[in-house]
């Protein structure tokens, strides 16, 4: 095989495996369409995942993430300086606003990945956006990790991913005064009026300062 056919072949797979695993599974078909791929090319490729155990087809015969592929992704969590060090900030957050609290970093293609969530504990929370990412644009973890923020530096989203819900956001810097992360609330519209919102910002920006300060970061 020529080196453009290896490189091909390993781009397609990725994609195919992103695809699958971003939507929770799916089934041969579907997985083929997302990938914009032929499928006849995904099920080969899905194939040879499922042999090396990155994917596993249930009896409903829809795709999922498989053992290896679970193991790499646990693994890489636990190695996550940034995850490890967020999270008793994200749970001081959550306790003190009692809102869902999220640590997202910058994902693929210019959206913003969810990697850890503190459920809220309010009768009407948000939930459920681990491992989901959301575009830059239009949304507060997107304009925290742009470094797009308000005077108090925290940024303000509302109804731009789920109507009536807003997000507040503020980012995280590492040693060399780069963004690399952002904690964020989210709750329903109704809830986090102007006020509320301002008071979670600067509790996200305090906590975000502690954090960015554990990681070196030079800024105050």
């Amino acid at each position: 095989m020529a080196p453009g056919d290896v490189t091909r072949s390993a781009s397609r797979t990725f994609e195919l495996l992103g695809a699958i695993t971003e939507q929770g599974g799916l089934t041969l078909g579907d997985a083929a369409k997302a990938a914009g791929l032929a499928t006849s090319t995904a099920l080969r490729l899905i194939r040879s995942m499922e042999q090396s155990e990155f994917l596993v087809r249930g009896d409903d015969n829809v795709y999922r993430a498989g053992p290896r592929l679970l193991q790499i992704g646990a693994r890489a969590i636990s190695d996550n300086q940034l995850l490890s060090r967020a999270r008793p900030a994200m749970v001081a957050i959550a306790e003190g606003t009692r809102e869902s609290t999220y640590l997202s970093t910058h994902g693929p293609k210019g959206t913003a990945l969810y990697l850890a969530q503190i459920e809220g504990t309010h009768a009407i929370r948000h939930m459920g956006w681990v491992g989901q990412t959301v575009p830059l644009e239009g949304t507060a973890v997107g304009a925290a990790l742009r470094g797009d923020l308000q005077s108090e530096g925290y940024a303000i989203a509302h109804d731009t991913i789920e109507d009536q819900s807003t997000g507040v956001a503020a980012p995280i810097y590492d040693a060399v005064g780069r963004i690399v992360g952002a904690l964020s609330v989210i709750g329903p519209s109704f809830r986090l009026d102007d006020a509320l919102c301002a008071q979670h910002g600067l509790v996200l920006v305090e906590h975000c300062r502690a954090l960015s300060a554990e990681l070196g970061s030079p800024t105050e």
